[in-house]
């Protein structure tokens, strides 16, 4: 939108519209060249919309960005050469345009192979791609970014717990761990430095960015780029795997033949440099090149590059107090969600935002390096415990392969959230004789009379004592887990409970809704008025009635392993009270968490986290036996305490099988084969997991 009318106004004026009105405007009505009347007053009255941006431009020159926030109106009270438009509608200010904008309109405007924005009028509907509109698209992003705190989702009250958490969490880190990240980080931003200089003087080549790590003469750090973000750096920065190595655009194979894409791969080493020239090596030195953290945004996330994760971590190196070392999807998105109220919908613009935000929540020092990795891992802790329950799903189960960690994960994002007070959650075990009277109450044997007769008590389960613990503490959030949740009778243990697990049915302790009566409600207000003292039998005691009920600050987390039992046995009413998640074999935690003895690197644990794949695989669908079958990654982490060399052997991983798959295999497989074929299955599983080492 112009606005100016025929004698112009200097942008000097235009900006003091802007700032003392914050207004915009043009003249209720006007003739055209030939006389007729002009649309331009009828689409700012009908057409533009409350929440509609406007960029406010002098001819080619943009001014300033504006929401709108009223409906048209006519103000009678002008000054001619002020303010001199009646036609106005009350807008937000978003940003004024600036030697940041400039560069970016520069940038677009040299994409699109145009001189200047578009001007062909008062006023002009932005539709379609084009210069102008890419650019108010791009000036609208920066602009909510320079204003991202007024978009905090943040209550007071959680920015307090978020920041006593991160001050725990920090205080532990920097009594163990602070002199070894600080080695590791000026190790590998020394090694950056050494790819970054290349990439800066143009002699970065394509065997800078992919070859194999056997590579004999004068190896850059991590062999290669895409390995040293993929890997090397994965220690300090954060893990940017970006699935198959095909996502580089161009790898070498083991023959010397180039994959480009996914369709080309056994392409000649001069296609592959034509590719490297003209599309990713250019890409690089654009992120590179630019310290401007937006910038790096742009590039990395308009881009066709398959594997992003490793252009995010590009652009994070040279800007770390600006991004979070994460990369993944699932996890910014939980952050971004919880933080802000915000339009951006890029991976990085998200972290970039979250990283803004939690800078100033916390009082963060973003030039210290140390505190960069702190805060990532921090986030990440939390981020994985938030994702486990939370108020819209309180009640969660983890379920799965044994040994994938769902115990370790939940202990560890327990003692996350809790700061270590363990009177707020509570472990517990099933098994076939637990019983209603174990888990809500019931009448048990306490002692003998002085006449030898049994004597018997109502006593609390352990269920109903944590929820009175939770409802005496409404401000903290408690959790209740129950380890192999599947193996108890579930209908007769949780009775009654079972409803009042439902979010709609939990005890509010304000109103006191959701409370109900159980089996032995009556027995325990029949003591009551025995003995007032009683009163502490019952849950909530209340105009001579005795409830039960589960207050709304208690997350409920059972786990099961579902080879033991199947989830079959819970029934429907069960089972919709619950949010399911499933946890596989992490080959991930494989490679990155499976040392050597000394804590070094295994020299080929990408060879054994094929063949631990293999295995999983034949489990799963070669024998038919489904996922649940497989092994998790517990199991094969124990390859650490039989390998006695930095290279795993295939004798190694054949001593892993007999001493602890093997077993647990035959077991499962009895249930379908005859036992007289057991053993050749075995084998077979066993020249699976090999056959990675056999083919080197």
């Amino acid at each position: 939108m112009q606005l100016h009318p025929d004698d112009k106004l200097s942008t000097e004026t235009l900006v003091s519209i802007l700032k003392t009105k914050e207004v915009i405007g043009l003249g209720d009505a006007w003739n055209d060249k030939n006389g007729n009347p002009v649309s331009d007053p009828t689409l700012f009255k009908n057409e533009m919309q409350i929440g509609d941006v406007v960029m406010v431009r002098n001819t080619i020159t943009p001014v300033a960005l504006v929401r709108i926030t009223g409906n048209a109106y006519i103000e009678e009270n002008i000054v001619q050469d002020f303010d001199w438009f009646t036609l106005r509608r009350d807008v937000k200010i978003l940003d004024y345009y600036g030697n940041s904008e400039k560069e970016s309109l520069d940038r677009i405007l040299k994409k699109y192979n145009n001189n200047h924005i578009q001007a062909p009028g008062t006023l002009t509907k932005c539709l379609g791609a084009g210069s102008t509109n890419d650019f108010i698209k791009l000036w609208h992003k920066q602009a909510i970014r320079k204003q991202i705190m007024d978009n905090i989702r943040l209550t007071l009250e959680r920015q307090i717990e978020l920041k006593t958490l991160w001050n725990k969490f920090k205080e532990e880190f920097y009594e163990k761990g602070k002199p070894r990240v600080n080695a590791e980080l000026d190790k590998l931003i020394k090694e950056w430095n050494q790819y970054k200089a290349k990439i800066i003087n143009d002699t970065f080549s394509l065997d800078d960015y992919t070859n194999r790590l056997n590579r004999n003469s004068e190896q850059m750090p991590g062999g290669y780029l895409c390995n040293f973000l993929e890997r090397t750096t994965s220690t300090v920065f954060g893990s940017s795997k970006p699935g198959s190595a095909i996502n580089f655009g161009v790898k070498l194979n083991d023959d010397g033949t180039y994959t480009i894409g996914k369709n080309n791969p056994q392409e000649k080493r001069e296609k592959a440099e034509e590719i490297f020239l003209s599309t990713i090596k250019p890409l690089i030195i654009n992120i590179v090149n630019t310290n401007e953290a937006s910038k790096k945004i742009d590039f990395v996330e308009n881009s066709s590059y398959a594997a992003k994760q490793l252009l995010r971590k590009l652009a994070v190196l040279d800007n770390l107090g600006d991004f979070l070392f994460i990369y993944s999807d699932g996890i910014i998105d939980n952050l971004h969600n919880e933080f802000l109220n915000s339009e951006e919908i890029s991976n990085l613009g998200k972290n970039y935002e979250i990283r803004l935000v939690i800078n100033k929540i916390l009082e963060l020092d973003k030039y210290d390096p140390v505190e960069s990795v702190l805060l990532s891992n921090f986030l990440w802790s939390y981020a994985n415990t938030q994702s486990i329950t939370d108020k819209d799903t309180p009640n969660v189960i983890l379920y799965g392969p044994p040994g994938t960690g769902k115990t370790y994960a939940v202990k560890n994002s327990l003692d996350f959230i809790c700061q270590g007070d363990r009177s707020r959650y509570e472990f517990v075990q099933f098994h076939p004789s637990f019983t209603y009277e174990d888990f809500i109450e019931g009448i048990k044997p306490k002692g003998v009379t002085k006449e030898g007769a049994i004597k018997f008590e109502l006593v609390d389960g352990v269920f109903k004592r944590f929820c009175k613990r939770a409802k005496d503490n409404p401000a903290k959030e408690y959790y209740f887990v129950v380890d192999e949740i599947n193996r108890a009778n579930l209908s007769a243990v949780f009775g009654e409970a079972l409803l009042c697990l439902e979010k709609e049915y939990r005890h509010d302790v304000n109103n006191q809704t959701g409370l109900i009566k159980t089996q032995y409600s009556v027995l325990i207000e029949e003591m009551i008025k025995e003995d007032p003292e009683n009163e502490s039998l019952a849950y909530h005691y209340q105009d001579g009635n005795a409830y039960f009920g589960v207050p709304s600050n208690l997350f409920f987390i059972g786990m099961m392993n579902d080879v033991d039992k199947s989830i079959d046995a819970f029934d429907l009413a069960l089972r919709r009270r619950f949010k399911w998640i499933r946890k596989d074999c992490d080959y991930d935690v494989i490679e990155q968490n499976t040392k050597y003895r000394n804590g070094e690197e295994f020299t080929n644990i990408e060879n054994y986290v094929k063949a631990c794949y293999k295995l999983n695989n034949y489990i799963s669908n070669e024998l038919g036996l489904g996922k649940s079958y497989e092994f998790g990654h517990s199991f094969f982490m124990k390859i650490s305490a039989i390998s006695s060399r930095k290279d795993i052997t295939s004798k190694n991983v054949e001593n892993l099988f007999n001493l602890h798959l093997r077993p647990t295999l035959k077991e499962y497989l009895r249930a379908m084969f005859a036992e007289s074929d057991l053993d050749q299955k075995l084998d077979e599983a066993l020249s699976k997991f090999i056959l990675p080492f056999k083919t080197r």
